[in-house]
């Protein structure tokens, strides 16, 4: 195998196809790259077994092969050279990065040993918005749950079947839910619960000129292609928990308050908070928002009020501050409403524009006097 291109641009290639590769494995070829280099052009592969990443470059090699390399080593070479034209060949198990003045060597491994790839079939490939995919992504993506006891929350839910395509996301302490026109994938797939890790990938991937991304539905896989990158990723099993049921309808009490003013004071007032739990108190009362936080072991507390819209009576609940502050920092809107019920019971937060069908449910904190 032999091949030449510019530096900068390998180092493009390699992290693209670092996101894939595991930070730890007891295989250690997984902590390597496959440089697979064919007539049609220099395709870069990695895999922790869970979720593949691939992107291909057109060009033309001097002599064809595949070789495995350590990502971090080759990585770090190719980072640390100027920007000129580097050679890449393998001869056997060794692989040599060179310059007109520098000379590198290293250990490979052989490439047949490397995982096999799901192929992507281009036949199946249904196109659809990559601003619609990322803005579902990016406003559930926060709430998935790291409990390796209930893995169908490790994920997030896509549902594809009805006029509406949805994405859900919960960890049993903060849901979110977005719903869009379903343009492209009505009844195309059941529900997908899809890793978190796999959907970071893709969005990473789509830049201005990425309109359209491919997607392609398997049984037990999925695969998106973003340009010259594909990115497959095996499905969580369900069944996941019915979401629909947790979402209280009845709260009957409004706090509306502009979001950026209470994003900043949350974050302000959590400074001072519970380094554990990260408690924030809300006290709300006739047309008023009074945020405090209490730090034992530095013997510090912190209080803020905002200006607010509430007519109901006066209510004390305490959140999580950091769960609050995911939550606002996805909804798209001046203002943001609150519906609660009582200080423990779940609030749902949406936009007060509605102008997105997005919701937030979020479980309050017991408070202790």
């Amino acid at each position: 195998m032999k091949f030449q291109m510019a530096a900068s641009k390998l180092l493009e290639l390699l992290q693209i196809v670092l996101g894939a590769v595991p930070g730890k494995s007891p295989l250690p070829i997984l902590g390597n790259i496959l440089i697979d280099a064919k007539d049609n052009g220099i395709t870069l592969s990695a895999t922790d077994l869970e979720i593949a990443i691939c992107t291909t470059i057109d060009i033309k090699p001097d002599k064809t092969g595949a070789i495995t390399v350590q990502a971090k080593t080759i990585t770090d070479i190719i980072r640390e050279l100027p920007d000129t034209n580097v050679t890449i060949a393998a001869d056997s198990n060794r692989v040599e990065i060179a310059t007109k003045t520098a000379h590198f060597k290293v250990s490979g491994i052989a490439a047949d040993e490397f995982p096999r790839l799901a192929e992507y079939t281009a036949a199946k490939e249904i196109r659809m918005p990559s601003e619609d995919f990322s803005k579902m992504v990016r406003k559930t993506v926060f709430a998935v749950s790291t409990d390796e006891s209930r893995p169908a929350l490790n994920g997030v839910l896509w549902q594809t079947a009805g006029d509406k395509m949805i994405m859900v996301s919960t960890d049993g302490h903060r849901l979110a839910k977005i719903s869009l026109d379903n343009r492209k994938l009505r009844g195309v797939a059941d529900d997908l619960i899809i890793p978190p890790k796999a959907l970071s990938a893709v969005t990473r991937l789509i830049s201005d000129k990425e309109k359209e991304i491919g997607v392609v539905f398997g049984e037990k896989n999925i695969m998106f292609r973003i340009g010259s990158t594909t990115i497959s990723s095996k499905l969580f099993e369900g069944p996941y928990p019915n979401f629909d049921q947790v979402i209280p309808t009845d709260n009957d009490k409004r706090l509306i308050v502009r979001r950026q003013d209470l994003l900043a004071a949350v974050r302000r007032v959590s400074i001072l908070s519970n380094s554990l739990t990260h408690q924030v108190k809300f006290t709300i009362d006739k047309n008023k928002l009074l945020l405090s936080a209490t730090n034992v072991d530095l013997g510090g507390e912190a209080r803020e009020e905002l200006p607010c819209e509430y007519k109901s009576e006066k209510m004390d609940v305490g959140y999580n501050a950091s769960y609050i502050e995911d939550i606002l920092k996805q909804v798209d809107s001046e203002e943001v409403v609150f519906e609660l019920a009582s200080p423990v019971s779940a609030g749902v937060v949406y936009a007060a524009d509605r102008t997105e069908d997005y919701i937030c449910l979020i479980m309050p904190l017991r408070l202790v006097d």
